[in-house]
C-alpha cells in the first residue's frame, strides 16, 4: 500500500517510495547506550511480585488469568509510598500477547527472558509480553492512590485480567454518585 501526500491544489509528486527497504528489527533489550537505571536487578526491594499470565477455560469461557485468578479475585498489590517494587511477568498463554499497562506510573525494563537488558534504561507504563516470554519490571510506588494494572488488550482485562495497585496508606474521600448510570466493567 502506498499513499501519497500533498497539498491541495499541488501536482508536484517528488516523493519516491520505500516499499523494498528492509528494516532493521527493532532489540529493546539492547537499545540505545548504556547507563546505570533508577532500579538493579540485584537490588533490595520492598515486595517481590510474580504475575504468570495466562488463557484458560473456567466454566465453558475463555479467561485471562493472572497467577490462575480472574478479577476481582487476583491478588492485590498492596504498597506504600516509596516502595519499590519488582514484578516478573511470565506468559504462559500459547498464542495471546498480554500487553501489560500499570495506571499512575511508569516502571524500568529489566531483563528480558533471564538477560539483564545492555541498552540504556527503558521506562515505559505497558509491555507487550509474548507467548512465552519473561520480563521483570520495578517501579517506585510515586504516586498515591488505587491503580489498575491490567492487560491493554482490553477483552483480555474484561475477562478477568486485572490486578490493582492500592497504597496502604492512601484514603481516598471520594464516593461514587448511586445515582449516574455507570456501569464499570
Amino acid at each position: 500500500m502506498k499513499a501519497v501526500i500533498q497539498y491541495e491544489g499541488s501536482d508536484v509528486k517528488n516523493d519516491t517510495s520505500s516499499s523494498s527497504e528492509e528494516l532493521s528489527k527493532f532489540d529493546l533489550a539492547h537499545y540505545g547506550k548504556q547507563t546505570q537505571g533508577k532500579f538493579s536487578l540485584t537490588q533490595k526491594f520492598n515486595q517481590e511480585v510474580s504475575m504468570n499470565l495466562n488463557t484458560e477455560m473456567k466454566d465453558g469461557e475463555m479467561v485471562y488469568t493472572i497467577n490462575g485468578k480472574v478479577f476481582p479475585d487476583t491478588e492485590k498489590i498492596k504498597v506504600q509510598k516509596g516502595d519499590k517494587v519488582k514484578v516478573t511477568f511470565v506468559n504462559q498463554s500459547m498464542s495471546d500477547d498480554h500487553p501489560m499497562h500499570l495506571h499512575g506510573h511508569f516502571f524500568q525494563v529489566l531483563s528480558k527472558n533471564g538477560q539483564p537488558l545492555q541498552g540504556s534504561p527503558v521506562m515505559k507504563d505497558t509491555l507487550n509480553i509474548k507467548p512465552g516470554e519473561q520480563y521483570v519490571i520495578a517501579f517506585e510506588a510515586d504516586n498515591p492512590g488505587d491503580w489498575m494494572f491490567h492487560c491493554h488488550d482490553l477483552h483480555h482485562a474484561s475477562a478477568g485480567m486485572v490486578t490493582d495497585v492500592m497504597y496502604t496508606d492512601y484514603h481516598s474521600n471520594y464516593t461514587p454518585d448511586p445515582n449516574v448510570n455507570n456501569k464499570p466493567e
